[in-house]
């Protein structure tokens, strides 16, 4: 997919994208604490969120870790406008607009996480970023990906677009808010939990685990240890 699709998507969800976010991912709050708990073992880390949109994922991290230097990165301007806004009073986060697929992360980090924003590239990229998070991450340093799969078979497949499509008819938002949001789900391009798993290993990562999954979401631990 076209990284200006995702981009134009994003810029233009990025005023209602925290009140939509929440309602139209099932179990959100037990899903990102999942994610954010699992950072608990650093005292003070330096981060990498990418694909840190408005900041979500950011502020809870910010709640268990305030000392902590924060590097969000996001290639939608109007997202990171929304997170510098929310965070206005925060010295010690750093904002990059650029794709973090290409971009030079110049340094080495803790934990490097991401929350649904991975599954827009495709199965090579996937790997791409993968192995470029591994070098860059310090020895004993994690990575967090809270993010969606593609079921492994055509019939699991139905079941959850059933399931997400349900959840997401019940929520109490506008039929363009539901259209849009239908919209961007085209534009995913999620992998196999198992292709997953198997390109942390292939990499190099240690104490690969799914720590989290529901239907499509999960959450994929790896840790580099040297």
């Amino acid at each position: 997919m076209e990284n200006k699709e995702v981009k134009t998507a994003f810029n233009n969800a990025a005023d209602n994208y925290d009140t939509n976010r929440k309602e139209i991912i099932p179990h959100m709050d037990v899903y990102y604490q999942t994610a954010v708990e699992l950072t608990k073992i650093f005292n003070n880390p330096s981060i990498l969120d990418l694909g840190a949109g408005t900041g979500i994922l950011t502020e809870l991290l910010h709640q268990i870790h305030p000392r902590s230097r924060i590097t969000l990165v996001d290639m939608s301007a109007n997202m990171l406008d929304k997170a510098k806004n929310k965070f206005n009073n925060i010295d010690n986060f750093t904002y990059i607009e650029d794709n973090y697929l290409t971009m030079d992360f110049k340094e080495n980090y803790d934990i490097i996480i991401s929350s649904l924003s991975i599954h827009h590239l495709n199965d090579k990229e996937k790997y791409t970023l993968y192995r470029k998070i591994y070098q860059h991450l310090n020895n004993q340093g994690v990575f967090i990906n809270a993010d969606e799969v593609i079921a492994p078979t055509d019939t699991l497949e139905k079941l959850y677009v059933e399931k997400e499509t349900t959840h997401l008819l019940k929520q109490d938002l506008t039929n363009d808010e539901k259209e849009e949001i239908l919209y961007r789900r085209t534009l995913d391009t999620p992998s196999t939990l198992k292709d997953n798993l198997t390109w942390l290993d292939d990499i190099g990562y240690e104490n690969v685990d799914v720590i989290y999954k529901y239907y499509r979401y999960f959450v994929l631990y790896g840790q580099k240890i040297e």
